[in-house]
């Protein structure tokens, strides 16, 4: 009797963990894909046989007749809002109901992760998203660019100095210049990891970088969300505890450095320490504990792996479109040496971002080669779908529910960007950009919850290809991999075959550049 009465309990159990949460599109008659149990709809990617954005986009269009469907993040089930007029209505008409971000990991486990803006929720998100957002104003960039702009040169001379083509996998050789060019944005660190390729920064920046959990964000995300009593057990992590104590140990010492030596530099450490500490004043908290600190590096790792990321695979995938379309990259080396030879020497920081066609390849390059696969949501408020299309009826989202924007698939929809998958800046010229239809272009997400740093990866990337035009071309090698594979491997859009391109220096180059 008791052995019956334990089979029935755990098959009660068995059918309410794993069966019935499949059932939570179906009772409420929105059209879903079906899920199988644990996985959901997440198996072609657990077995790397397509990548996330490849399961999007064949279901983005699959339900192209919808404006939302059921999806299921391992047992998690999520709205995919396929219209895109309903994704600029949640994300910004109807922001207050969706205010926060689904909580990847259970708070508690990883201090660091708990205090990202990126995470934090409600009144305290508007609290810290004020001081981040003052971070990233045109007015801080423009003063923080003369300093990007000396670290670029830095960079060039240190490749002068070999005067040799640069070759192979390019990912490497972009992580030098990332961790460079981000160390001096966010912590005023002047690093050469060209001629000192074994420094400790480096090292623990690539480490922390490669993480599996770090590469593997939204997989592993999803996966602690939907199992967290695993999170807990093995007390999950999202930043390595060797990364967390050596960039702690480098802000400490640099904020004490300059208070000692009474110096300003304006940069991501300085904005963020007086922001925090006049939040503090204002709130009467004391600003002298480890508290601040720690909020002052949760921030800085968040932003600037973030940054590291975002760089190092975008000028990856810059490089890899220009050197198999050099057609494109001559019109724009011509814009560049022209630019160069008109500013004598020092590019302000308005002539790079008034350069027109620049500005056509960086905007073609988020469209098709960002790093956004998708934006998500969660329900803040009880919140009503109206229906639109005669099959529709109303959808009751209740607080809690997960809401996700396929932003990738958005941008490779044909009746929005024709033939898609063609690096074409010229979508953006000036003949042709008022068809440009903005819902759907949308590489940096949408609304308040937007990411907030999308002026200064710009600039970043900007300023480092005309760098490198001024003294190299980009040439395709007998490896480079055509066309384009996304990999299974990684849920970020980066290369399943790696970047094989040639730097080759350029003959025609003006040596006074150096």
């Amino acid at each position: 009797m008791w052995f019956v009465l334990i089979v029935l309990a755990l098959g009660l159990y068995i059918y309410r963990k794993i069966f019935q949460p499949l059932q939570f599109w179906k009772v409420r008659n929105i059209p879903y894909e079906k899920p199988l149990p644990i996985v959901g709809n997440l198996l072609d990617s657990i077995l790397k046989r397509k990548s996330l954005s490849e399961i999007l986009t064949e279901l983005y269009f699959k339900y192209s007749k919808h404006r939302y469907f059921g999806f299921f993040s391992f047992r998690t089930p999520t709205l995919m809002i396929n219209d895109v007029d309903l994704a600029k209505q949640i994300c910004i008409k109807d922001f207050e109901y969706f205010a926060d971000h689904r909580i990847f990991i259970p708070k508690g486990i990883d201090k660091m992760w708990d205090k990202l803006i990126f995470i934090r929720e409600g009144a305290e998100w508007q609290e810290h998203r004020k001081i981040s957002s003052a971070s990233f104003t045109l007015g801080k960039l423009r003063v923080m660019f003369s300093n990007l702009s000396k670290c670029a040169q830095r960079i060039m001379t240190s490749l002068h100095k070999n005067n040799k083509m640069v070759t192979g996998n390019m990912r490497p050789f972009i992580m030098k210049i990332a961790n460079d060019f981000t160390l001096d944005a966010f912590m005023g660190i002047q690093c050469d990891s060209f001629n000192d390729p074994d420094n400790a920064l480096l090292k623990v920046a690539v480490n922390t970088y490669l993480n599996p959990r770090m590469k593997g964000f939204l997989f592993f995300g999803t996966a602690y969300n939907t199992f967290p009593f695993l999170t807990k057990f093995f007390q999950w992590k999202f930043f390595p505890d060797t990364g967390r104590d050596f960039y702690r140990k480098i802000v400490r010492e640099t904020l004490e450095y300059r208070e000692k030596h009474n110096i300003t530099r304006i940069d991501m450490l300085h904005l963020l320490n007086e922001g925090l500490l006049e939040n503090l004043r204002e709130n009467k908290k004391d600003p002298d504990n480890d508290e601040v600190q720690d909020e002052i590096v949760s921030q800085l790792m968040g932003m600037y792996f973030a940054n590291f990321d975002s760089f190092t695979l975008t000028l990856c995938n810059c490089m890899y479109e220009l050197a198999l379309n050099p057609d494109i990259q001559e019109r724009l080396i011509r814009e560049i040496d022209e630019t160069w030879a008109n500013c004598e020497g020092n590019l302000p920081h308005d002539t790079l971002m008034g350069m027109t066609y620049m500005d056509m390849v960086y905007k073609e390059l988020m469209r098709l080669r960002g790093n956004a696969i998708l934006a998500e949501r969660i329900v803040t408020k009880p919140y009503t779908i109206q229906p639109v299309l005669p099959h529709e009826k109303p959808v009751h989202l209740k607080v809690g529910q997960d809401i996700t924007f396929p932003l990738y698939s958005y941008m490779r929809d044909p009746k929005f960007f024709p033939d898609p998958y063609k690096f074409d800046p010229e979508r953006f010229n000036e003949e042709n950009k008022h068809k440009i239809d903005n819902r759907a272009y949308l590489p940096f997400g949408e609304g308040p919850r937007k990411c907030i740093a999308f002026r200064l990866i710009s600039v970043e990337i900007r300023l480092m290809l005309f760098h490198l035009l001024l003294r190299f071309r980009f040439v395709p090698t007998e490896k480079t991999v055509i066309p384009f594979v996304e990999s299974k491997r990684h849920n970020i859009l980066t290369s399943e075959h790696g970047y094989f391109i040639n730097m080759e220096p350029r003959k025609d180059i003006d040596e006074t550049y150096f």
